[in-house]
């Protein structure tokens, strides 16, 4: 499937900034999933350099800015081809040990509200079955509801109101999974979803299973991914696994950010 994206950050400032420095993660992961067609980054103020691809294959960018005022856009855009695998991640160019990836983070540590979910897991499964089941464990677990959290949400937090996002959904499988010993990553893209008419960026997790490798489980809609994805960056959780992280200098004013999506299929 060939799909077409449009991804606009833009950042407000209520104040001169003296310094902002960013840091960008937003070209589409390399990998037998997917082949990037076309894409480029473009911002409107500032100028990005190529820094380095880092050890799970991310190709990383700079953008430094001084006494910067009013909105700055950065726009990621372009024509990904997608292949199903059934949730195999297929030749990612990255240099980790799964292993890594059974640490746990703030957001994604174990609760009392996460080892009761796992109170009925049927361990004896072998890890394909183990990893299906906690998809849908953690897909029951909350409602779907947009704008009841944030980026500094926890999985446990989201248990215990009930309800969360596709950030949610995903940490908590995440967390189940480490707890019982699987590797398990969030990750950050994009789903074309051709029975809704909002388009946004999209989040999921990915399990490392033997002889496998790494799978993609998507918690919200209860599934594997398929050639509807498009992944861009992964990490310990949704912070981690951040598309852009900055830092500003001698700031003291107000940030507001807003995000604008479309998805089509090309």
């Amino acid at each position: 499937m060939k799909i077409s994206i449009y991804h606009r950050t833009t950042y407000t400032y209520d104040k001169t900034v003296p310094r902002l420095s960013q840091s960008l993660r937003l070209y589409p992961s390399i990998c037998k999933n997917q082949s990037v067609i076309n894409w480029v980054i473009n911002v409107d103020k500032g100028k990005i350099k190529y820094l380095y691809t880092d050890s799970l294959g991310h190709q990383t960018y700079s953008l430094t800015n001084k006494n910067i005022t009013g909105s700055q856009n950065i726009i990621a855009k372009g024509e990904v081809e997608t292949k199903d695998f059934s949730g195999v991640l297929k030749g990612p160019k990255e240099k980790v040990n799964p292993e890594c990836f059974v640490r746990y983070t703030n957001l994604t540590t174990p609760s009392v509200e996460v080892i009761d979910l796992c109170h009925d897991i049927n361990r004896k499964n072998d890890q394909i079955s183990l990893s299906h089941e906690l998809n849908l464990i953690a897909a029951n677990a909350i409602k779907y509801k947009s704008g009841t959290t944030t980026f500094q949400t926890t999985a446990q937090k989201a248990l215990i109101d009930g309800k969360g996002v596709c950030q949610d959904f995903a940490h908590i499988l995440i967390t189940l999974a480490r707890y019982i010993g699987l590797p398990s990553r969030y990750i950050n893209g994009f789903l074309y979803d051709e029975n809704s008419a909002v388009s946004s960026s999209h989040a999921w997790a990915e399990i490392y299973i033997d002889h496998l490798g790494w799978v993609g489980f998507d918690p919200t809609y209860k599934k594997c991914i398929d050639d509807n994805y498009v992944r861009i960056c992964a990490g310990f959780d949704a912070l981690d696994a951040s598309t852009i992280k900055g830092t500003t200098t001698n700031y003291s004013g107000e940030e507001n950010l807003s995000v604008k999506v479309e998805i089509a299929q090309s």
